[in-house]
């Protein structure tokens, strides 16, 4: 049931206060108003029905893509075996195509982080009754009905009082209505009672934007990256809010090339990106590096299988990227190529500055890395903030 209640409250979560994706136009608008209302009611057929309208009312909107690919993980969670899988693709390929469309789309950033982590978020579990109230809020609330739907959330609130989530809808509540400190009294209080809520912490920035408290709201979003690095929308609006008083944030944008997956009969297999096949082109030194990279995972992850020993995912991702690196200053050293992409440039950057773990843990963050990240926050209380001031890095 986790699975299915983090997939149907996400549209909400997601998109309460302002969010940077491409919102269709005024044909489409009531079709997608009702597409999200139906996806509220469970009715998944009739949701992605009127998404699609609003596509075609609306070709270069990212929202109803979002929103259909977020009605396609819902599904996913429920379905089994070859059916789940297919959802599943249809899913992350429905949310990169909204991305073509709004790069910082953040219904599809949300989606595409659920299914490609590899652990799910340590969030309470709310009660069933919990859980009913607040989908009954939530048709209430995409029904616009906000007020009808803050009785609905406080009602969830009260059945489950370890349910962040219920405090968040309700300061949502307030939100659609401007009431700024009345949302950011119901945000704080979610943060409190579960510090690792992310979307609390972004949505608490955003009542304190609108307050003018922008040293507070700052703050509040560094919070939000202390509980879920890998929340893009978060590290949207902390570059947003640093680039208007002059400082500017570089995105790192690396896209990972190659992938090591368990194949049927138990051996590791490498996928590395087609355009480094052929052994040619400019881009040589990158693929070698990439190749370099899943090597060395796989013949770390063969030898657990051997000796039978659990996997260490982040400390197995250190040290493929160390090899990696040391494979391509070999190269370079014998006269070869170096590596081209941007991204690994500032990969090796980092591990020159002796920061190569805490780029990783911020930068390219996976939830079965939770436990090395909370001693590295423990370790180093401001060291979030320190990152971002001395680097200007970003996902």
């Amino acid at each position: 049931m986790k699975t299915v209640r983090a997939a149907s409250l996400l549209l909400a979560l997601v998109c309460a206060a302002s969010q940077a994706s491409v919102k269709p136009n005024a044909a489409a608008a009531p079709l997608q108003q009702e597409g999200t209302s139906l996806f509220a009611q469970g009715k998944y057929k009739d949701a992605i029905a009127k998404y699609q309208e609003a596509a075609k009312a609306d070709p270069g909107a990212s929202e109803p893509l979002s929103g259909i690919a977020n009605v396609l993980m819902a599904a996913a969670s429920q379905a089994q075996g070859d059916a789940k899988i297919r959802l599943r693709q249809q899913s992350e390929s429905v949310a990169r195509q909204a991305l073509t469309l709004g790069p910082d789309d953040p219904l599809a950033q949300e989606v595409l982080r659920i299914l490609l982590d590899d652990k799910p978020a340590p969030l309470h579990v709310p009660t069933p009754a919990a859980w009913k109230a607040m989908q009954e809020g939530e048709v209430l609330f995409q029904a616009g009905k906000p007020a009808e739907a803050l009785v609905k959330y406080e009602e969830s609130a009260r059945l489950d009082p370890l349910y962040s989530t219920a405090e968040v809808n309700a300061g949502d509540s307030f939100f659609a209505q401007k009431k700024w400190p009345e949302a950011e009294e119901h945000f704080r209080k979610a943060t409190e009672i579960e510090p690792l809520n992310g979307q609390a912490w972004r949505f608490l920035s955003d009542a304190l934007l609108w307050q003018g408290k922008l040293s507070a709201a700052e703050a509040a979003l560094f919070s939000g990256i202390a509980a879920q690095p890998n929340q893009l929308p978060t590290w949207d609006k902390l570059a947003a809010l640093r680039s208007k008083v002059g400082y500017p944030m570089t995105a790192l944008h690396l896209q990972r090339k190659a992938s090591v997956k368990l194949d049927a009969n138990g051996k590791f297999v490498i996928n590395l990106d087609s355009e480094f096949s052929g052994n040619s082109g400019k881009m040589v030194a990158d693929g070698a590096m990439w190749l370099a990279y899943a090597t060395f995972e796989v013949n770390a992850r063969q030898k657990n299988l051997q000796d039978k020993v659990a996997d260490q995912p982040f400390a197995i991702e250190v040290a493929s990227w160390r090899a990696a690196l040391q494979v391509i200053d070999e190269v370079v050293a014998s006269g070869g190529q170096d590596i081209q992409d941007p991204a690994l440039l500032n990969i090796r950057m980092l591990a020159k500055a002796n920061q190569l773990e805490t780029g990783l843990m911020l930068l390219q963050y996976r939830e079965s890395w939770r436990a090395e990240f909370e001693a590295w926050k423990k370790a180093n209380p401001n060291g979030i903030r320190k990152f971002v001031n001395t680097y200007a890095l970003r996902p």
